[in-house]
């Protein structure tokens, strides 16, 4: 009897060390306990790690946060850092639910978390779709969705940060090239243009340069990797073949 007990607790253990998100709960607690943590904290942060992954949401961009957070513990209480988390997962959510919504299928990390920082900066669901719209494929929705939250941080309005994104791609640049907007943008300021006149050249039409055309400055301001791991091999939307 007491074998059998062992042995159903032992199959228990081994099946919810498979489920999704479990490996990464795991490892955000070995790394918190790590650098020092109190274990209380690093069990709540895993759990709310594990619960993610059990709906499917990424868990990598909870990770860093969570890392992030108590490499601020000195200024950030521990109860701020597991309200930030929860709120983070709600984005996630919302973020999950637009990339259905747009036709995602399966729906990516990728997308999902530069949707959750979308939101997050401000973006409104509807808008957040439009910027999804624009990409044929989960790369390229990431990478856009990626640059206009790094624009809105920067200062540009929301509706001149998704132009410019949407303007991009319909004219055939490449994600790599959109990346650098916001090098061109801080190029742009540096030439002594403000966020009003960079937003009304983007509303007529005019783009953002490349940062590399003579007097841009150079490149320097790159967002950094599209959140939630790579999306690259992920499948195209639904009913697309590659193209809008």
């Amino acid at each position: 009897m007491r074998h059998s007990l062992i042995g159903a607790i032992l199959v228990a253990a081994s099946a919810l060390s498979t489920l999704p998100g479990a490996a990464a709960a795991q490892d955000v607690r070995a790394q918190l306990l790590e650098r020092g943590a109190p274990a209380e904290f690093a069990d709540q942060v895993a759990a709310i790690v594990a619960n993610a992954g059990a709906e499917q949401l990424p868990t990598e961009p909870l990770v860093s946060k969570a890392l992030e957070g108590w490499a601020k513990r000195a200024r950030v209480p521990q109860g701020r850092v597991l309200t930030a988390l929860n709120q983070y997962v709600v984005r996630l959510q919302t973020g999950r639910d637009i990339a259905a919504d747009a036709g995602f299928d399966p729906v990516p990390g990728p997308v999902v978390a530069a949707a959750a920082e979308a939101v997050g900066r401000g973006m409104t669901r509807e808008q957040v779709s439009q910027v999804m719209g624009f990409a044929s494929e989960p790369a390229a929705a990431a990478t856009g969705l990626t640059v206009a939250s790094a624009l809105m941080a920067q200062g540009l309005d929301a509706e001149a940060a998704i132009r410019v994104v949407g303007d991009a791609y319909r004219g055939g640049r490449a994600p790599e090239e959109i990346l650098e907007f916001p090098s061109a943008l801080t190029g742009l300021q540096a030439q002594g243009q403000d966020m009003a006149q960079i937003a009304r050249r983007i509303m007529q039409g005019g783009g953002l340069p490349s940062p590399t055309a003579p007097g841009m400055g150079g490149r320097g301001n790159r967002p950094g990797t599209v959140p939630g791991g790579s999306a690259e091999g992920q499948k195209k939307k639904k009913g697309t073949s590659g193209g809008q």
